[in-house]
């Protein structure tokens, strides 16, 4: 083989994707409750129609994540309980409060964790994180979807994101590309 058909070949290796990162910020949450600190602050009416209207274009679009993991805040988990039913019966669920006001360097650890059997993970968690994350995954890499993450990942956000990885433990920054990032707004 010529030098520069291993080079290409090589280079084409690393362009392949082998996982999927999706990541779902709550859905709007209610300042005004009477929740005893910000862990148990609940959705508000808005929030909840969003999750519903974000679980429908998961379902309509076939957006099947093979594991669900949600950081333990009332609010995220609320946002899980509404796009459950938009989700693959079988699609294990689990809550960690290692996500809850994580830095981005703590989800990469909990990321890091994975089996890599799993395939195309969605994270419910919060912000900065959810944002941080995006931007350190990307780098500059996905056009003007990131450009839209960096001026906001607002509450009920989608962001998926194409990982050049084979095994979880090798999530790193700059190992993703943002290919679609959904805001509940545009979808009504």
């Amino acid at each position: 083989m010529p030098k520069n058909d291993r080079r290409l070949s090589s280079e084409h290796r690393s362009c392949l994707v082998s996982k999927t990162l999706l990541l779902l910020r709550h859905a709007k949450s209610s300042w005004s409750s009477l929740a005893d600190s910000d862990f148990e602050r609940p959705l508000n009416r808005r929030g909840e129609r969003s999750a519903a209207v974000v679980g429908i274009m998961m379902k309509q679009e076939k957006i099947f994540p093979d594991l669900v993991l949600c950081s333990s805040a009332r609010r995220t988990l609320q946002t899980r309980d509404i796009i459950r039913p938009y989700l693959p019966r079988n699609c294990p669920v689990e809550e960690s409060s290692r996500i809850y006001e994580a830095s981005v360097r703590d989800v990469f650890t909990v990321l890091s964790e994975f089996p890599d059997n799993v395939q195309e993970p969605l994270v419910i968690g919060h912000n900065p994180g959810l944002e941080q994350l995006t931007l350190s995954l990307c780098g500059t890499v996905g056009g003007e979807e990131l450009y839209r993450v960096q001026e906001k990942f607002p509450t009920g956000a989608l962001a998926t994101i194409e990982l050049a990885i084979d095994a979880w433990k090798d999530i790193a920054p700059g190992k993703g590309q943002l290919r679609r990032f959904v805001v509940p707004k545009d979808l009504v």
